[in-house]
């Protein structure tokens, strides 16, 4: 007893064959804009690690000091760069 495909399917089917006839040009400057869009990415997390990075060392190291300091523990000049 088999069992035809169920309407989901037959729709699904539909969708596809509307996509697989459908054929589009891509633009001439395509790999430029790519190119573009990829420098302005990583530009852009670089500028996001490097503003965690002076956060983190300019504003919540002095205050994890100060925070040990007042558990009693005094800081060491080797536990971190000048």
């Amino acid at each position: 007893m088999a069992n035809g495909p169920r309407p989901d399917e037959e729709f699904a089917e539909e969708l596809l064959e509307l996509l697989r006839d459908d054929v589009s040009d891509t633009p001439e400057d395509l790999s430029d804009k790519t190119i573009r869009q990829v420098r302005a990415l990583i530009t852009t997390r670089d500028l996001i690690d490097l503003t965690t990075l002076v956060f983190v060392l300019r504003f919540c190291a002095p205050l994890i000091d100060l925070i040990a300091g007042m558990l009693g523990r005094e800081p060491e000049p080797k536990d971190r760069r000048p």
